[in-house]
């Protein structure tokens, strides 16, 4: 007896094989391009409210919040934060209501969610100036003392 056995695939299969993984590919795609720059973003916005917690113990303290020195903080809050200074991104800080309250901004890579909206509505950014900003500006993420 002899035996003509083909094994293997058909052209038609692996066709389809091939458009299912391209049509998976195609959705989940875009799910894993801004990850990294959300992730970074989550990060900041976690510093960000360690600073605030960080000037809330210097306000308790000194009942005043520590004096801008060109938008970032001088060397006197690392006891609140020691690694403050060596955050690796740009953030501005500023005074409000004579010293008993702050803003703090980030510019955001991707924004998260809707996050960056709420915060400019909760610290008053459309209503006054806040960070140098009279409106509601995109992917701005304001932490205050509220």
């Amino acid at each position: 007896m002899i035996y003509n056995k083909k094994s293997g695939f058909s052209l038609v299969e692996l066709l389809v094989v091939i458009s299912i993984i391209a049509v998976i590919s195609a959705i989940t795609l875009p799910n894993f391009m801004g990850a990294r720059e959300r992730a970074r973003d989550a990060q900041r916005v976690s510093d960000m409210n360690a600073i605030k917690n960080s000037l809330r113990m210097y306000y308790n303290d000194k009942q005043a919040y520590p004096t801008p020195a060109g938008g970032m903080f001088d060397a006197g809050m690392t006891v609140y934060m020691p690694s403050i200074l060596n955050l690796g991104y740009t953030y501005t800080y500023e005074q409000s209501n004579g010293g008993d309250g702050f803003n703090l901004c980030l510019r955001l890579e991707s924004g998260v969610g809707d996050d960056d909206v709420n915060s400019q509505r909760k610290c008053g950014v459309g209503t006054g100036l806040v960070c140098g900003l009279g409106q509601t500006t995109d992917k701005l993420f304001v932490v205050c003392a509220n």
